[in-house]
């Protein structure tokens, strides 16, 4: 009984961690339109609350006899990188919404860093939360578990973006979406345990969206390019880590 609880408690806390952080931007959010601010205004507020939850994070993983290491903070190695496919498949991902959408190049100065700095307090915030702390506390369920919960609930909490596709297939696209891209972070975390590459992909892909022109005719097209990046990675992710762990065993 003592045992089982004592397991129990970090999928609590996972869950109470993604909870937390997704309270911390809904409030914010909720302030910002009280507030009648514009949707910079929105950004700027929500930025806030995610600084909030950033500090949070790293006093969590700095406290006591925690290091960031034990979190994927870390040199990278040769061997990760080879494992990774050196991360070009993240670079072409990255990269598909400002090429088949284009750059808005109408954007102030001011507001490239507001989005510069939103995104870096997001990347760094949820891959700290998803892919460090919520590894580290389900260390003892393994791999395989880690993986599934931390896409699925990755997944759950990005929904609420998904449900503004204007049709049902997009709505659909989009929740398979969230789904993948967590998935493939998972997989990648577990592949090399390095999660500054992870935080840099998803820092630099937030900032490009956020930077693309807006174009609905071409968003269906978009995410189902996405998507089937995001399968042809994760299968082979799958592959390399499964022959990983037969090597382990044998």
């Amino acid at each position: 009984m003592t045992n089982t609880t004592k397991k129990a408690h970090p999928i609590l806390f996972s869950l109470m961690l993604g909870v937390l952080l997704t309270f911390l931007i809904s409030a914010a959010s909720a302030v910002a339109t009280i507030m009648e601010l514009s949707d910079n205004g929105v950004i700027a507020v929500q930025a806030a609350a995610f600084l909030v939850m950033a500090v949070i994070v790293t006093v969590y993983m700095t406290r006591g006899s925690r290091s960031l290491e034990q979190f994927g903070f870390r040199p990278i190695r040769a061997a990760e990188l080879q494992a990774a496919l050196f991360y070009i498949p993240l670079v072409i991902i990255a990269m598909v919404q400002p090429v088949m959408g284009g750059l808005n190049v109408q954007l102030t100065a001011a507001e490239v860093l507001l989005f510069l700095v939103f995104t870096l307090l997001v990347g760094f915030t949820e891959e700290s939360i998803f892919r460090g702390v919520i590894r580290d506390k389900l260390k003892f369920k393994g791999p395989v578990f880690y993986i599934v919960f931390s896409s699925v609930f990755f997944g759950i909490l990005h929904m609420a973006n998904a449900l503004n596709g204007k049709d049902p297939l997009s709505v659909v696209l989009q929740v398979i979406n969230a789904f993948l891209i967590g998935l493939i972070l998972a997989l990648l975390i577990e592949t090399t345990g390095n999660i500054i590459p992870l935080i840099l992909f998803h820092f630099v892909y937030d900032a490009l969206a956020f930077m693309t022109k807006e174009n609905p005719d071409k968003e269906l097209t978009v995410v189902i390019v996405l998507n089937v990046l995001y399968l042809l990675y994760g299968l082979y992710l799958v592959y390399n880590l499964r022959r990983k762990f037969t090597i382990v065993k044998v």
